[in-house]
Order: C-alpha cells, then structure tokens, then sequence
C-alpha cells in the first residue's frame, strides 16, 4: 500500500478566506464547566461551524450538545472532579466517535451551504 506525502503547512497552498484560523470574530464567553484551553478551542470550531453552515448549523447542534458534555467531563473548570479511569475511557470513545460523526455531516451540510450560495446557471440563487 502507497502512503501519502506527509507536507508541513509552508508546503501546503495558501489557506482561503473561508478557512481562515479560526481565532478570528469576536470571542464566545466559555462553556460553563469546561476547562480555559478546551472553552476556547469548542468555541473557535463552533464560531467555524457558524460561519460556513448558517441555519444549517441545526443538523449537528445535537451532536455539537453531546460534545460538550463529553469534553466537560474530561475537562472540567478549575476546582472540577474527573471521572473514575473507566469513565473517562467512555468519554473518550465517544467523543472520538462524535468527532468522526461531525467530521463526516460537517462535510455534506457544508457543500449545501456552499450549493445555496452559488447561483443555478439561470443566475437566481438556489
């Protein structure tokens, strides 16, 4: 089996606009019970998930929701109590398969929020 070509990011083309670092707009106050480093980087993907989705952005609040409750468990606020080493194997696997979840709607929502941007051949939005 041929592998891919591991590239550093000065080898990788300029990124676009639309995927700028997403430590841009205004930042969300924290999610309540989440450590500092993981409040801001849930808010940076969901200021990014905002951006590209609009409205659509409904079809993964309920996972985006599940997320949160599993990184607040694993990450809790200063002064927060981790769960038992089992518990925290649990959330770990879910939050694996929620990442591979939203990685895979993420990419469907956006090519229709992309598709609702772009005008049909007659010039009318879709």
């Amino acid at each position: 089996m041929k592998e891919a070509p591991v590239m550093t990011r000065s080898e990788r083309a300029p990124i676009p606009p639309n995927q700028a670092p997403l430590t841009t707009g205004p930042v969300p106050p924290p999610a309540p019970g989440l450590s500092e480093p993981t409040a801001s980087l849930l808010s940076a993907l969901e200021r990014h998930i905002d951006r590209e989705l609009g409205p659509l952005r409904e079809g993964v609040e309920p996972a985006l929701a599940e997320l949160r409750e599993c990184l607040g468990a694993l990450y809790p606020a200063a002064g927060g109590r981790h769960p038992p080493p089992a518990q925290q194997e649990e959330y770990r696997a879910r939050v694996a398969g929620l990442m591979d979840f939203l990685e895979d709607n993420l990419e469907a929502l956006q090519r229709a929020a992309r598709a609702r941007r772009l005008p049909d051949a007659s010039g009318r939005g879709v």
